[in-house]
């Protein structure tokens, strides 16, 4: 009895304390709305299936794995996209009822704003390191993957896409923010997409900042013989998240709420 006592007394706590951190608050909640979203469980349910169909794939040859790399190309395209679609709905999707929040609980805007880039980020990263968790543990598990696998250079990897996922989900939150009504962030975010990722899938051109040249050069990180610039490439995924958060912060603060 003692024991059940001092862990509701805990959860009460910590309840009261969530509810006192706004932040904390309003992530939370658009975390739990985000899981209850029929898209966002179509979502994963249809990447499970990829994954599924890459590992069956895998399975029929003889060769080293190569079903990481398609997983990673998959998000590269797909989850980038779903990222800008699902981050242009983030802010204008509920503008109806965004002075209703802000004045009636006293929600600082930069609060605001914070939660919608963090709950994106969140739920996209999610999806992709349980993604890849999956996929890199069945292919270890069946002993697809050489013995000699450099994992702090495959982390490296894993660690540039899930930054691509992040940069194309601020850029549908700053669109959001941007933009009168869902349509025209959809558009614009796209617009992004389309010229990053595309142009550069359909063509031969070459840019460290398009995600593609790191999947092309997926093989060459995991060597550590890729020749970049680090500074830049990391500098580039790092600085325009930061970017879009301060523009979106200046633009939602102009709003008139």
């Amino acid at each position: 009895m003692a024991s059940s006592g001092l862990s509701v007394g805990a959860l009460d706590d910590l309840r009261e304390t969530l509810e006192q951190n706004v932040l904390l608050t309003l992530f939370y909640h658009e975390i739990k709305q985000g899981f209850k979203t029929w898209l966002y469980r179509g979502w994963i349910g249809f990447t499970f299936f990829f994954v599924f169909l890459f590992v069956m794939i895998d399975l029929q040859g003889e060769e080293a794995s190569i079903s990481i790399f398609m997983i990673l190309a998959y998000f590269v395209f797909l989850g980038t996209l779903y990222s800008v679609v699902i981050g242009s709905a983030s802010i204008t999707g509920e503008a109806g009822g965004i002075a209703d929040s802000l004045l009636s609980k006293a929600v600082k805007r930069w609060e605001y704003i914070l939660s919608k880039f963090l709950s994106q980020y969140f739920l996209a990263l999610f999806v992709y390191f349980l993604m890849v968790g999956i996929t890199t543990s069945l292919m270890y598990g069946f002993d697809k993957i050489p013995d000699d696998m450099d994992w702090s250079n495959a982390g490296v990897l894993f660690g540039l896409v899930a930054l691509v996922l992040v940069l194309f989900s601020s850029v549908g939150v700053l669109f959001s923010t941007l933009a009168s009504r869902t349509v025209f962030a959809f558009l614009m975010g796209i617009m992004v997409w389309f010229a990053l990722i595309f142009m550069f899938m359909i063509t031969n051109w070459e840019s460290i900042y398009s995600p593609i040249s790191i999947i092309d050069n997926a093989e060459n990180i995991i060597d550590g013989t890729w020749d970049v610039d680090w500074w830049r490439l990391v500098g580039f995924y790092i600085l325009t998240p930061l970017a879009c958060f301060g523009l979106s912060l200046l633009s939602f603060y102009q709003r008139d709420l």
